[in-house]
């Protein structure tokens, strides 16, 4: 016999086949998106607290002034004399990172005290599904001058 063409029964069980495989692979495909932005948010920290750290490490093995970043210099007021870390990051408030990042001018942190603080995922395209230890919607990073430490924070953003 000469088949031509497939059964009702064999159109049905590939159709139900290709169902099946969708309700477990688009649900992967959604969290894909969220840990890519998580990831994004955590290299740019990453890439800020580099920044920092190669400050005080110029801090710690110079004896005369020096500049990091993009025009810290370590003897000015922008510089922590005691600990080694920057104190001040930008050159005001519309560019609250421009001395420590090189696009640190489109960032929306915010000065308060010896602090900066800034969001931890983009307000209008970051991510809202919040995972504990994870940056997302709501919280916020915080930079202690002080001590030199970039911490993600739940609560006083």
């Amino acid at each position: 016999m000469n088949r031509k063409a497939f059964t009702l029964i064999e159109l049905i069980f590939v159709i139900l086949l290709i169902g099946v495989l969708s309700a477990v692979a688009v649900p992967k495909f959604i969290g894909m998106r969220d840990n890519a932005k998580i990831t994004s948010e955590l290299s740019t920290a990453a890439s800020v607290q580099t920044a920092l750290e190669a400050c005080h490490g110029e801090w710690v093995i110079n004896d005369a002034p020096f500049v990091c970043g993009n025009g810290i210099r370590s003897d000015s007021a922008d510089f922590n004399a005691t600990t080694g870390y920057p104190v001040t990051l930008g050159s005001g408030d519309d560019t609250p990172l421009d001395k420590i990042l090189k696009n640190g001018a489109t960032v929306h942190w915010k000065k308060s005290g010896e602090n900066y603080y800034g969001p931890a995922s983009d307000p209008q395209n970051g991510t809202s599904r919040c995972i504990e230890g994870k940056p997302c919607i709501g919280k916020c990073w915080r930079y202690d001058s002080a001590e030199g430490t970039l911490k993600l924070q739940t609560s006083g953003c």
